[in-house]
């Protein structure tokens, strides 16, 4: 009887621990929660910055007129406020679109320019009174626009093609050839030509047909915005002419002659245009102002090659020389 009273009390003691001890953890899970829903509402109370991505809209734009530059989709804004009142704007469906509208921004021939001014008239509006912002991405926008300004100018290939060592570099097509082009008129009255971007195209071995892009120039819009290029390479052949030799800058009362009065001008050429290759395609001097008293040979120039061939040599470089009174 007496060994089962001291077990009873045994229990009993156990278990008014676990009260004591429960009710300690209790009393400091509530001033835990308690100091931390405290530093919460100080936290929320100072001021907190974050950066917020806008997704910008250009709104108010007269059907005339014709936007010409890149407007960028998005900006990033640094906000600055109340920690309640960023969470509070923060959970708004409609924060995150900033709608700029055209028809209130300054016109100067054909561009408007977005700045800091002018931002800061537009975020005050979109934040309200309880939040700033502190920077903005870009910080200065360019906006080109035309009411209706256009031409057709020639596409120019900006790309760089090489070869291997048994091709060569032919010809590039484009498809089209030109292109409609909407600017404003200051920006339209010098553009002559629209380049594709540069673009490098390396090791070629083969005709290659791409659509390339077009790269114009800030506030130029162009229509349409690529084009078809067909990079044309072909096996290369070696070719050897003989070119007669003229002379230029001798003077009236003297006659320069050479020895010989041909040269043989080899180069490479692609075989499609091995058979259109003249010997008139070739322009070859000897220029009396590089004659010197006591030389007796003159170095060749030459003045003028066909488009598509390479590596262009003279057999000989010099030629030997005399110089005659003229008769007449």
């Amino acid at each position: 009887m007496a060994l089962h009273l001291k077990e009873t009390f045994r229990k009993m003691w156990r278990s008014l621990r676990l009260v004591t001890i429960n009710r300690e953890l209790l009393v400091f899970g509530v001033f835990l929660l308690v100091a931390i829903a405290f530093w919460f509402i100080q936290t929320f109370k100072e001021q907190a910055s974050t950066t917020v991505k806008f997704k910008m809209e250009l709104v108010g734009v007269p059907k005339n007129i014709v936007i010409t530059s890149h407007i960028p989709d998005t900006v990033t804004v640094v906000v600055k406020g109340r920690g309640f009142d960023v969470i509070d704007y923060l959970s708004k469906a409609d924060t995150r679109v900033l709608k700029v509208d055209f028809s209130t921004l300054e016109k100067e021939n054909g561009v408007v320019v977005i700045d800091n001014p002018v931002w800061n008239r537009i975020l005050t509006d979109k934040l309200g009174r309880s939040l700033s912002f502190t920077s903005i991405n870009p910080s200065t926008l360019e906006i080109f626009y035309s009411s209706g300004s256009h031409k057709y100018v020639n596409v120019v290939f900006g790309g760089q093609v090489t070869v291997d060592n048994k091709h060569v570099f032919s010809s590039v097509t484009m498809q089209p050839t030109y292109v409609e082009v909407v600017a404003p008129p200051a920006i339209l009255d010098t553009l002559t030509t629209i380049s594709t971007e540069p673009a490098r195209y390396d090791n070629l071995t083969d005709t290659l047909r791409q659509k390339v892009a077009l790269a114009p120039p800030p506030g130029v819009k162009c229509v349409p915005d690529s084009i078809n290029a067909t990079i044309c390479v072909d096996l290369f052949a070696k070719k050897t002419m003989t070119v007669p030799i003229f002379t230029v800058n001798t003077p009236e009362d003297k006659v320069l002659r050479t020895f010989p009065l041909e040269t043989q001008v080899s180069f490479r050429v692609s075989s499609a245009q091995y058979n259109t290759i003249k010997e008139s395609d070739f322009v070859v001097v000897a220029d009396y102002n590089d004659t010197r008293p006591g030389e007796h040979k003159c170095p060749l120039i030459l003045r003028s090659q066909p488009k598509g061939v390479s590596d262009v040599k003279l057999t000989p470089r010099k030629v030997d020389y005399l110089i005659e009174e003229s008769v007449e």
